[in-house]
């Protein structure tokens, strides 16, 4: 498997995520400051509903960005970091329980990311998670937890 190919994807994907939500967001606020959304009484919360909507939307927004700055710049340090057999951010490994084998990109946001690269599916892990956690350090051929049996790590990119 290819990681530049892998991170191109992510990148992609993560470019397509923010052109939606900044829509999302800009529809939000619009509905947040439109004349019609003031309140019509003391029970009517339209416009506080709308406000905290379009709060939660630039929020996302701002969250997409950073991951994908932080996918960019994972790009252009492909070239010039030096190839490493330990788990670590950038890392793309693939993992194995039992006849199963998973994919996954140690990166820099966007957990739970999934996309598809040469009919595989990856999916982004950050070092927040539990499953990120627990195999950040490791090296081809080590064991791990996962789901609550054993793994084992079979290739890091």
């Amino acid at each position: 498997m290819d990681k530049l190919t892998v991170i191109d994807s992510i990148i992609k994907h993560l470019e397509e995520e923010v052109d939606l939500a900044s829509k999302a967001q800009r529809e939000t606020f619009d509905a947040a400051t439109d004349e019609d959304a003031y309140s019509d009484g003391k029970y009517d919360t339209r416009s506080l509903e709308s406000s905290y909507l379009a709060g939660g939307q630039a929020q996302l927004v701002k969250e997409l960005g950073q991951a994908l700055q932080g996918f960019r710049l994972m790009r252009a340090n492909h070239f010039i970091q030096s190839p490493s057999r330990q788990v670590g951010l950038g890392s793309l490994v693939n993992i194995e329980q039992g006849k199963e084998s998973y994919w996954y990109m140690l990166g820099p946001g966007a957990g739970g990311t999934d996309v598809e690269v040469d009919g595989q599916q990856i999916t982004v892990l950050t070092l927040h998670s539990p499953l990120g956690r627990s195999i950040a350090g490791k090296s081809e051929d080590d064991n791990i937890q996962l789901g609550g049996s054993k793994a084992k790590v079979v290739q890091v990119v």
